[in-house]
């Protein structure tokens, strides 16, 4: 007997082999699944997910082979994690389970080793297989022993994460059916939860930036099923691994500390704990009111009609959850009305405040002096994706910020404006591109922080604060990448319609990017709003493997460009671009007018406005070549402007377009053509 007892005396301290026997003949079946999807998913794959007539391939990890590995990974440690907690669920197996003369640790632990027995061997054996076939004749993928080891340490930590979460959410519930909404709604809403507040911001809050910053990814990092998803182009970081890890430790302890306190009885409750109850029931009602404010918000600007909808979804979630932790509609009682009542205040001040004026953050514009850089655009997101990559020239990084103390005065005064009037953003409003620009507003503020701003800007009204930020160099560096003409480019290419030439002697390139920037830097606001078809497209060409050689940039040959305009001519390069007469088919022109006879949702559709003019006998079919000719010298880019005389160019190569004509550039001849 005293041989035994210490092998007894650690057997009931840990777990007992009886109860984790029953529990691997009773579910082996999980990880004999589990085992053979895991196989199928990578093993196998490497054998029939080739062309066996091509060499192999190397490849870098092993995520992104075959099927989508969350389908195989998020399921199996949570339906495991179900049926394992099923004895506390479960009245009468409750009783049983814990009659039996063990501890309720060793219970916890027998059953938490049971799962794990389930989960990680067909992990370790799957990765085991993937190392032993690398240098099979059949495998037509090449890879590593450190590929092997980053796939098996992965689906490791995020097994045990899943199943140690599935395990912490069944000591907090009392149902099973009840866990398992809870643990795919747990995991789901942190990255939920992000994007109703940042709707939520959105919609209410002026000058917020949608997502600032966050890429698809990063956006998903916070939801373990949706991070599980992106493995195939973002494995795990070291970070995120240690995160994982250290947050299955802290629900296997979490779920030991709270298993001690939990009571048999509660066994078929919804919620173990009442203490979790306020907890429960707040967060479902601000889910729910934080969904009714913004989806009703996009319908009325009303504030009643608001705060009607933000009650009515905070009483859909709180009847909910009482119909859920009572198991019956019959909820109606008199602490009810006050309790609902109780939770809608705190709740609507918790979702009011951040966008009230009491946050300041609609009116807060830095001081000049306290701005060490800043960033005006429309164009602040696609260069800072420019700039994550590790060959990035420090160039493009210089070219973000401003420190110029003259462009930072003039934003400034820009955004003082704008949040002075604060013109309406429902970019709906403003028809046309050539009525508004989008401005990102970025700082860097002495203190090392950052301020960031997005606002739709309206021209009229605004033309002194636009013109002083549009015209400077600074903003016209950022806006067309002046940067990116360097020593790299091999040549340009130019095409309007159907016609293109490539401008690719080492002297022209070189005059021609002088020229190009010299063009831009000098363009004037007047310019920059306007609506005139270009003469061409620009596209740059990079020589290979220079860090731009994968990137596109293009520019327009404006019309207000002189200098090279004069350039292209002297070298004989306009005339090979040149639209003329001779290339059109046929011009239709009308006045555009009875705008009230259009349907709203064809007022953006040239066709409809042609048919109606046609009905109305206003169109006029051009003949003269002479008149052509000026019509394509002084087209401007469609616009649904009441008055302005479209105009339908078809070209003799098939295509049609739309263009505008501003009455002042318009022949004498051509006006008296016009009904």
């Amino acid at each position: 007997m005293k041989w035994g007892m210490p092998v007894m005396t650690r057997s009931r301290l840990f777990c007992n082999s009886s109860i984790i026997r029953q529990n691997l003949r009773q579910y082996g079946w999980i990880g004999i699944l589990y085992t053979l999807a895991l196989l199928f998913i990578l093993p196998l794959q490497l054998f029939i997910n080739g062309d066996r007539l091509k060499e192999p391939i190397v490849i870098d990890g092993l995520f992104n082979l075959g099927m989508d590995i969350a389908a195989i990974l998020i399921p199996f440690p949570i339906i495991a994690g179900l049926f394992l907690s099923r004895y506390i669920q479960s009245r009468r197996s409750s009783d049983l389970m814990h009659s039996l003369p063990l501890r309720r640790s060793n219970l916890l632990s027998s059953h938490m080793l049971s799962g794990l027995l389930l989960l990680l061997p067909p992990v370790w054996v799957t990765a085991a297989v993937t190392a032993l076939v690398r240098p099979l004749k059949g495998n037509m993928y090449i890879y590593h022993g450190a590929e092997v080891w980053e796939w098996c340490l992965t689906l490791t930590v995020l097994t045990l994460f899943l199943f140690a979460f599935t395990l912490f959410v069944g000591i907090c519930t009392g149902q099973s059916i009840l866990q398992g909404i809870v643990v795919f709604i747990l995991l789901m809403l942190p990255s939920v939860l992000l994007e109703i507040i940042n709707m939520h911001f959105n919609r209410f809050l002026y000058g917020y930036v949608d997502w600032f910053g966050l890429s698809a990814v990063e956006k998903n990092v916070w939801s373990p099923p949706l991070r599980i998803t992106n493995l195939t182009t973002d494995p795990l970081s070291g970070a995120e691994i240690w995160s994982y890890a250290f947050l299955s430790a802290v629900f296997l302890a979490l779920s030991f500390l709270l298993y001690r306190k939990r009571q048999s009885e509660q066994a078929g409750h919804a919620m173990a704990f009442t203490y979790f109850n306020p907890l429960f029931k707040a967060g479902v009602m601000l889910c729910t009111m934080l969904v009714a404010s913004s989806y009703f918000g996009s319908i009325s600007r009303q504030p009643g009609w608001i705060i009607g909808w933000v009650l009515a979804g905070g009483l859909i979630g709180y009847i909910t959850v009482e119909m859920v932790l009572r198991k019956t509609w019959q909820i109606l009682t008199r602490r009810l009305p006050l309790e609902f009542a109780l939770y809608s205040v705190l709740l609507g001040l918790l979702i009011y405040i951040p966008i009230s004026g009491l946050t300041g953050y609609e009116s807060r514009v830095p001081q000049a002096d306290r701005v060490v850089g800043v960033f005006a655009g429309d164009n602040y997101q696609a260069l800072m994706r420019s700039l994550e990559g590790e060959t990035a020239p420090e160039a493009w990084k210089e070219e973000l910020y401003s420190t110029d103390p003259k462009y930072i005065e003039a934003v400034t005064a820009l955004h003082r404006a704008v949040v002075s009037a604060k013109p309406d953003q429902r970019k709906e409003l403003w028809s046309e591109y050539r009525q508004t620009r989008h401005f990102m507003l970025v700082y860097q503020l002495e203190n090392g922080r950052k301020l960031t701003r997005s606002y739709v800007i309206p021209v009229a009204g605004y033309e002194p604060e636009l013109k002083a930020v549009m015209e400077d160099a600074s903003y016209k560096r950022d806006r067309y990448l002046l940067t990116r003409m360097n020593g790299n480019l091999e040549s340009f290419r130019l095409n309007y319609r159907n016609k293109t030439l490539s401008i690719s002697d080492p002297q022209d390139v070189e005059a021609f990017t002088g020229i190009l920037k010299r063009e831009i830097l000098n363009k004037s606001f007047a310019d920059e709003i306007s609506d005139q078809r270009e003469k061409a497209s620009i596209q740059l060409i990079y020589k290979p493997k220079s860090p731009e050689s994968a990137l596109s940039y293009s520019y327009n040959w404006n019309r207000s460009y002189k200098e090279m305009t004069a350039w292209l001519e002297q070298k004989g390069y306009a005339d090979k671009l040149k639209i003329t007469a001779e290339d059109v088919k046929s011009v239709e022109l009308f006045k555009d007018v009875h705008h009230n006879a259009i349907p709203p949702r064809e007022l953006y559709n040239a066709e409809v406005r042609l048919q109606l003019a046609r009905s109305e006998q206003r169109t006029v079919k051009i003949t003269d070549k002479t008149l052509i000719d000026d019509i394509l010298l002084h087209q401007r880019k469609f616009t649904r402007q009441e008055g302005r005389t479209v105009v339908l160019i078809e070209y003799k190569k098939g295509n049609e377009e739309f263009s505008s004509l501003e009455e002042q550039d318009m022949d004498p001849a051509l006006k008296a053509l016009l009904p």
